[in-house]
C-alpha cells in the first residue's frame, strides 16, 4: 500500500522553503560577478525582461509537473506520459548529485569564512595567499564534513520538521542580515561610485547579446530550474494552493536577494577604491578574494564581514538541502526505504563525490613544483561547473517546459490554474508552447557553441563594455533604482501578504465550518 505523500504545513512555510531552494550563491556568489562582468547596470536590464518573460513560467511548469503527479522527477515524467520519461527524469535524480559534489565544497569554504571573519584571520594578509593556504590545510575537509552532515540531518527529519523548520529560520534571518550588511556598505564614505556603477544601464552594454545569454543562464540558475528540486517541491504543494501568483512571489522575493547583495557589495568596493577589482573578477575571486579585503579595511570589519558569510551559509545550505532532496525521495518513492536512511546513504554518497574536488585543491601543485594559482586549484570544480550549470540545467528546464505545453496541454494548463486566487490567460498557451522554449534552446546552443569555439563565438555575440566613469548619482541611475526595487520589493512583498491572508481566510473560514458543525 502507498503511503500518503507528506505535503507543506503552512502556506508560509512552503514560501520559505521555496525561497531557500533559490537563494543560495547563485544570487550572493554568481549575480553580482556576472554585473560586474556586464556593466552593473547594463546586465540587470536583460535579467529582469528574461525573469518575467520566460523563468517565472518554467518555474511554473515545474511546480505542475510535481503537484500533478507527486512523484520524484524519474515517476513524474512517466506518468504524465513523456516519451522515455523515467529515463529522461533519471536526469532530475542524478543530476543533482553532481550539483550538490562541488556546490556543498564551495559552502564548505564559506563556513570557514565564518570564523575567519569574526576572529579577523585575514586581516593584513594577502587575501590571495590565505584562501590557497586554506584549500591545502585540513580544515578544509573538517568544513566540508560539517556542510554535508547539516543537510543530510535536516533532510532526515522530513519535509514539514526538517526542511520547512530549518527554511523558516535561515531565509528570514538571511534577509535582515544582508540588509543590514547593505545599509553598511550604502553609509560608506565614497559608496555613491558603487551604487552609480550597480544601478546605471549603458545602452551599449544592453545591446551585448552575450549579456542577455548570460541573464537567461542566470535566471535559470538562481531560481533552481532544471535540477528536479523545483518538481519534488511542487510535489509537496496541496491542491489548495494556486501556482501563478506564489511563483512571482517566490521568483520576485529571490530577486530582491540578489538585488541585495548587489547593494551589500558594490558600494563598499568602489568605497574602498576596489571597484575595478569588482568589475574583472571571477565568481569565486569576487567573494573570497576581494570581499575579503573590503571586510579587512572596512570599519568593523569582522562584524559585517562575519555576518556577510553567515548569510552567504544560510543561502549556500538551503539550496544544498534542496539539491539534495530529489536523491532522497526517489529512495522513498522507488525503493520504499525510510527517509532517515535515504539520508543519510545520500549524505556518504554525496561527500564521497565531494572529496575530488576538495583534494583537488588540497594536492595540487604548480608547474615545476612551484606554487599553484587559484585556477589550478579549481580547476576540476570550474569544469563541472560549466557542464552542469552551462548545458544540464537548461536542458531538464527545456523538457519540462515542453512536457507541459506538449504533452500534458490542457491538463498542464488546467493544473497551472487550479484554485489560483490570480488566474493565467490563454494567452500563455502560445508562449509556453513556442517562445519560452526557444529561448531556452537558445541559451543550450549559445552555451556550446562557447564550450567548442570559444573566443570566435565571444568575437560574433561579444562587445566591450564602456569602462565605469565617476560621473555621480545620475537621474537615469534614481530611476532604475526605483524601477528595479519597486518591481522586486513590491511584488515579493505584495504576493507575500497576498497568499499568508489567503492562508488565514480560508482558516478562518475551516475554524467557522467546525464550529458550525
Amino acid at each position: 500500500m502507498a503511503t500518503q505523500r507528506e505535503t507543506w504545513r503552512t502556506h508560509t512555510g512552503m514560501m520559505f522553503a521555496m525561497i531557500g531552494t533559490e537563494v543560495g550563491l547563485g544570487n550572493i556568489w554568481r549575480f553580482p560577478y556576472l554585473c560586474g562582468k556586464y556593466g552593473g547596470g547594463s546586465f540587470l536590464v536583460p535579467y529582469m525582461v528574461l525573469l518575467v518573460g520566460v523563468a517565472i513560467f518554467g518555474m511554473m511548469c515545474e511546480w505542475v509537473i510535481g503537484r500533478s503527479t507527486r512523484r520524484e522527477p524519474m515517476g513524474a515524467f512517466q506518468k504524465i506520459g513523456f516519451p522515455f520519461g523515467r529515463d529522461i527524469g533519471a536526469w532530475g535524480v542524478i543530476g543533482p548529485f553532481f550539483l550538490y559534489s562541488y556546490y556543498i565544497v564551495i559552502t564548505a569554504w564559506v563556513l570557514f569564512f565564518i570564523v575567519a571573519s569574526a576572529a579577523g584571520l585575514y586581516f593584513g594578509e594577502n587575501t590571495e595567499d590565505f584562501f590557497l593556504g586554506f584549500l591545502g590545510s585540513k580544515w578544509v575537509f573538517v568544513a566540508h564534513a560539517a556542510a554535508v552532515a547539516f543537510t543530510s540531518l535536516v533532510l532526515s527529519f522530513g519535509v514539514q520538521k526538517g526542511i520547512e523548520r530549518a527554511c523558516k529560520v535561515m531565509i528570514p534571518s538571511l534577509f535582515v542580515l544582508l540588509i543590514i550588511v547593505a545599509v553598511r556598505s550604502l553609509t560608506l564614505p565614497g559608496a555613491r561610485e558603487g551604487v552609480e556603477f550597480y544601478m546605471r544601464p549603458r545602452w551599449a552594454g544592453i545591446a551585448n547579446a552575450e549579456a542577455w545569454l548570460a541573464a537567461l543562464g542566470q535566471v535559470f540558475f538562481t531560481l533552481s530550474l532544471g535540477m528536479g528540486a523545483m518538481i519534488i517541491y511542487g510535489s509537496y504543494m496541496r491542491k489548495s494552493w494556486g501556482i501563478p501568483l506564489n511563483a512571482f512571489a517566490c521568483s520576485f522575493g529571490n530577486t530582491s536577494a540578489s538585488i541585495l547583495a548587489g547593494f551589500a557589495i558594490f558600494p563598499a568596493a568602489f568605497a574602498l577604491n576596489l571597484g575595478g577589482a569588482v568589475e574583472g573578477k571571477e565568481a569565486v575571486g569576487l567573494t573570497f578574494l576581494v570581499l575579503p579585503e573590503v571586510f579587512g579595511t572596512m570599519p568593523a570589519g569582522r562584524l559585517f564581514g562575519g555576518l556577510f558569510f553567515l548569510l552567504l551559509a544560510f543561502g549556500a545550505l538551503s539550496s544544498a538541502i534542496s539539491i539534495q532532496e530529489p536523491s532522497i525521495a526517489w529512495m522513498k518513492d522507488e525503493l520504499r526505504w525510510p527517509r532517515r536512511k535515504s539520508a543519510l546513504l545520500t549524505g556518504v554518497v554525496l561527500w564521497l563525490m565531494g572529496l575530488p574536488f576538495v583534494i583537488n585543491g588540497f594536492v595540487t601543485h604548480g608547474a615545476a613544483g612551484g606554487s599553484a594559482g587559484i585556477g589550478e586549484k579549481l580547476a576540476l570544480l570550474i569544469k563541472m561547473d560549466k557542464v552542469i550549470n552551462y548545458l544540464g540545467l537548461p536542458l531538464l528546464a527545456l523538457i519540462a517546459i515542453l512536457a507541459v505545453g506538449w504533452v500534458m496541454k490542457e491538463k498542464g494548463f488546467a493544473e497551472l490554474n487550479r484554485n489560483a486566487r490570480i488566474k493565467i490567460g490563454r494567452w500563455v498557451k502560445p508562449w509556453l508552447r513556442y517562445v519560452v522554449p526557444v529561448l531556452v534552446l537558445l541559451v543550450l546552443v549559445a552555451n556550446l557553441l562557447e564550450q567548442f569555439f570559444g573566443d570566435t563565438y565571444k568575437e560574433l555575440v561579444g562587445a566591450e563594455l564602456p569602462g565605469f566613469e565617476s560621473v555621480g548619482i545620475t537621474p537615469l541611475t534614481v530611476i532604475t533604482i526605483i524601477v528595479v526595487c519597486g518591481i522586486v520589493w513590491g511584488g515579493a512583498i505584495g504576493g507575500f501578504l497576498t497568499v499568508v491572508g489567503v492562508e488565514r481566510r480560508k482558516a478562518r473560514e475551516a475554524q467557522s465550518r467546525g464550529a458550525d458543525g
